[in-house]
């Protein structure tokens, strides 16, 4: 199998003062009249065909509380009746959803999340949320939930890093207030399928800090091109507009366009709001593809040049065309022949269902440089321990399990620093390493003080290989690729 390893520097801005949303634009009073008027304004555009209303429709919390500042479309024209985008957002899920619009964040509680499958906010600022709602909201994403943030949720909750985390970046301004291009990063993904690449769209911009990369997925972004980047902040450029990502078993769907009125109505923004919401929910599995100008670890290559066993003879796991490797029962480890010292990596895997205990249970393990074990086990429900799935085996157990059912598609993104050496060969400094497990931070720069048990070397080094270990489970890989720093 084929390892290319791809150079890639990520650059993340420095935190800034959070400037007041849309602070410079005047107040549109909206009405019906001005609605249905913007309505006709804009292009025609062909709606979905209509399709049959669901016996029971699943339920969607809206909130859109304002404890910072107030967009016009969120403004309720009176007491007791809706804004524009509560109106639009009940609209455009009707045949799908029964939206529950509210302002009132006491909303946000256990019983009500008992009874809903997905939450959405358009919210700004610190939202009194009793703190022990805001837990049981973070728990129940953790263990399921659906949450879809619309343009300002990302100007939200600063003080509450487990939100920030979950959401996947932090408003640091809208530079850019105009037309601009986006292109389509993923045409297959529901948010954005119907999306013609390369579309312009008038709305208020957003930049990011502390984007949550690798596991944050984008969707859409600002083409460069059509913007001053001198007016923005980020020294790589890149100025995302929509993304995805898992949370545990939850899933997390974020968009920031929505400032204006016009795009509430704009029928692009409607498909792409709903595709977002329908995949948080239930929508089928999604596969990334790699960074820019990296490969996978190519399954069907397996045998020729990619990988190979501990005694350097070929590897003998099950390797389909489309990039998928298998566990097969005593054929062994299987280690690449490419080696890497400090990496960005990704690794996709699935446990059987399996009737063993204990550590036996759905068992299989990814080693960095050939020495330090991710723990890879079925842990679904179990407390998190130095044997269990994310685990660094033997050493540091996850902070939280956030491991999924077996058979379904899991992952871990590794920020991995190699082991420094002095001039004469001594270790001067131990690997770190930073973890997410399927979109959840469960290691946080840890340091790894010695290789931990089974992998191929006892002695640490500089340079060394990825090991994906035989323990004798039908575990399965894909999608695994690494980028050096």
């Amino acid at each position: 199998m084929l390892l290319i390893v791809c150079f890639l520097t990520l650059t993340y801005s420095s935190p800034q003062e959070q400037p007041l949303c849309g602070a410079l634009h005047p107040v549109v009073a909206v009405t019906a009249a001005t609605t249905e008027g913007a309505r006709e304004a804009l292009p025609q555009q062909p709606e979905p065909a209509p399709k049959p209303k669901p016996a029971i429709r699943p339920k969607v919390l809206f909130l859109s509380h304002s404890a910072g500042f107030m967009h016009d479309v969120v403004k309720r024209p009176a007491p007791g009746e809706l804004s524009l985008a509560e109106r639009e957002f009940v609209e455009l899920a009707k045949d799908d959803f029964e939206v529950i619009a509210t302002q009132n964040c006491a909303d946000l509680n256990p019983e009500m999340l008992g009874k809903v499958a997905a939450v959405a906010f358009y919210t700004t600022g610190e939202l009194p949320i009793e703190a022990a709602n805001r837990d049981a909201f973070m728990d129940w994403m953790l263990h399921g939930g659906a949450f879809v943030g619309i343009h300002c949720a990302t100007d939200t909750f600063y003080k509450y890093a487990p939100y920030q985390r979950m959401v996947g970046g932090v408003f640091d301004g809208h530079p850019w207030h105009q037309e601009i291009r986006v292109d389509v990063l993923d045409g297959a993904h529901p948010a954005v399928a119907t999306l013609e690449r390369g579309f312009l769209i008038t709305d208020e911009i957003y930049q990011f800090r502390d984007l949550v990369r690798p596991p944050l997925r984008e969707l859409l972004r600002v083409e460069p091109l059509s913007i001053d980047l001198s007016k923005g902040a980020r020294k790589d450029g890149n100025y995302p507009i929509a993304w995805c990502r898992d949370y545990g078993q939850g899933r997390v769907f974020y968009t920031s366009l929505g400032h204006r009125p016009e795009v509430w109505l704009d029928a692009r923004f409607r498909r792409h709001l709903l595709g977002g919401l329908s995949w948080t929910i239930d929508g089928t599995d999604w596969k990334p593809d790699p960074p820019a100008h990296c490969l996978l670890l190519a399954g069907n290559l397996m045998g020729q040049r990619g990988w190979h066993k501990r005694d350097g003879s070929p590897a003998a796991w099950i390797a389909t065309d489309d990039g998928m490797l298998e566990v097969v029962p005593g054929a062994g480890d299987v280690i690449t022949h490419a080696e890497f010292s400090d990496a960005t990596l990704h690794i996709e895997f699935s446990v059987p269902v399996d009737a063993s205990e204990g550590e036996a249970r759905g068992n299989s393990g990814v080693y960095l440089m050939g020495r330090y074990e991710i723990q890879v086990h079925d842990s679904l429900g179990a407390t998190p321990g130095t044997g269990s799935c994310a685990a660094i085996y033997g050493q540091s157990a996850p902070s939280v399990n956030a491991s999924k059912s077996p058979l379904a598609w899991q992952s871990f993104d590794i920020e991995f620093r190699a082991p420094r050496f002095d001039s004469e060969g001594a270790k001067s400094e131990n690997a770190r390493l930073t973890l997410w497990h399927n979109g959840v931070l469960v290691h946080d720069d840890i340091e790894l003080k010695a290789a931990t048990p089974g992998g191929i070397f006892d002695k640490e080094a500089a340079l060394g290989p990825l090991l994906l270990q035989e323990h004798g489970s039908l575990v399965r890989y894909r999608n695994i690729w690494a980028v050096t720093h």
